[in-house]
């Protein structure tokens, strides 16, 4: 029987460090779905409707732990005591 040859590594799947900063950047721009829709959409609907940053970033967090828009409306602005002057309910 021939002796073995020792297997080359391939250089094709190996990531170099430009790749692994890509990786990064591109795991930021992610879209989370949540049942509502993406968050892109979500934070442009609450935008729209006179949400302010701060509490646009809370109902965020709000559903990233798994509760419903309108629940997460709900909290945030029971939380900081505020909502937009016309905001329209969204359920």
């Amino acid at each position: 029987m021939a002796p073995m040859r020792p297997r080359r590594i391939s250089k094709r799947f190996v990531t170099t460090p430009q790749q692994v900063g890509q990786a990064a950047s591109s795991e930021s721009l992610k879209r989370e779905v949540f049942a509502e829709g993406c968050w892109p959409s979500i934070r442009g609907l609450l935008e729209a409707r006179g949400w302010s940053p701060s509490h646009v970033e809370q109902i965020h967090e709000q559903l990233r732990q798994g509760w419903p828009l309108t629940m997460a409306v709900r909290h945030v602005a029971l939380r900081m005591g505020t909502c937009p002057l016309r905001s329209r309910f969204l359920g």
